[in-house]
């Protein structure tokens, strides 16, 4: 069961494995325990569920910045999953999370459904073709959005590319973001379809965290790699959403951080140590707080982290969609335990 006072380190282990992305969690995190105050939710292993059980993931999607602005009513998800199932022709007996990661770790909990422990990715990405249902080339659907006016918008039958395309378009026309929902997947079929586990990865790495002194070693309690702390002394941004981050590490080196929408490849004095799928993420160093990459500034020091990425993600027919490549940055995976 998930309960009220499961949120704060529920919250923290999303938003480490937003990897400086997954969007702000504190309006979700708000919602989130007046939903629970009202009754817990049920955590379902894979392993529980019957085979035929089928579950739908969901989520929110598009720019979740503005929902501080465009607060959600808590319907909108509920509607999504609704419509995923007309569609489809399918009940729907649990859901789980596109993303076990920022927001969207924490909004599948507030559906009001038994929630499976499994998502779509394992940690933050930014892209429809980079969860663990979709294929290069490959048709899918149907997908559901549903906007704060209650507008619906179905997809079906598209490969990643055009379906990124053209929900990109309708978030546009929705005000920015929407509740979306996945067609529905059968429990039989998710050791394969999806990344096992992450919610429990989440919230075990929130408590171990909050539970931490404030001057305690971070990396090794968290099972992940410490590569430098100093001050960050330049972050440059373009137009175009990319961007880097310098940081003057205490040591002598100078660590580049490369970022989108999360942090994707860290550089030691220009050799790649550190890259996606894992999960980058930059602590301010006396709180151990995760800075996202919107809001990483020039001035504070900081600890740059590598946490073990999804196994998942280490296939050799799946590691394409999410190493540096996939963001056009030409370096090798630099993953946590020296393999993919």
């Amino acid at each position: 069961m998930i309960e009220e006072q499961d949120v704060a380190a529920l919250e923290r282990g999303c938003v480490l494995l937003g990897s400086g992305g997954g969007g702000r969690t504190a309006t979700a995190a708000r919602l989130l325990r007046v939903k629970l105050r009202a009754a817990p939710v049920p955590l379902v292993a894979v392993s529980e569920l019957p085979p035929g059980a089928m579950v739908v993931p969901v989520g929110l999607a598009g720019a979740t910045g503005m929902l501080e602005e465009k607060p959600p009513s808590g319907t909108e998800m509920v509607a999504a999953i609704a419509a995923v199932a007309r569609w489809s022709g399918s009940e729907v007996d649990a859901i789980m999370s596109i993303e076990a990661a920022g927001i969207n770790g924490l909004m599948v909990f507030a559906c009001e459904r038994p929630v499976v422990d499994a998502d779509l990715m394992g940690r933050a990405f930014p892209r429809l073709g980079q969860s663990s249902t979709s294929r290069k080339g490959v048709q899918a659907g149907p997908y559901a959005l549903v906007d704060a006016a209650g507008r619906t918008t179905i997809m079906d039958s598209f490969d990643p590319e055009a379906g990124e395309r053209l929900m990109r378009g309708a978030l546009r026309a929705c005000g920015g973001w929407a509740a979306f929902a996945h067609w529905p997947i059968r429990a039989a079929d998710l050791p394969e379809q999806a990344v096992v586990g992450s919610l429990s990865r989440a919230l075990a790495l929130g408590r171990t965290m909050l539970a931490l002194p404030e001057r305690a070693p971070r990396a090794p309690a968290l099972g992940g790699r410490l590569h430098g702390a100093g001050r960050v002394v330049e972050v440059v941004r373009s137009a175009g959403g990319d961007g880097r981050v310098t940081i003057l590490d205490d040591g002598g080196a100078v660590l580049r951080v490369e970022m989108e929408n999360e942090y994707q490849v860290v550089f030691a004095d220009g050799v790649p140590v550190a890259t996606t799928p894992d999960v980058i993420c930059l602590l301010e160093a006396r709180t151990g707080r995760p800075l996202a990459c919107d809001e990483v500034r020039q001035g504070p020091r900081v600890e740059v982290l590598q946490l073990p990425g999804p196994s998942f993600w280490r296939r050799p027919d799946r590691l394409p969609q999410v190493w540096p490549a996939a963001f056009g940055i030409d370096v090798p995976p630099r993953l946590i335990d020296g393999r993919p």
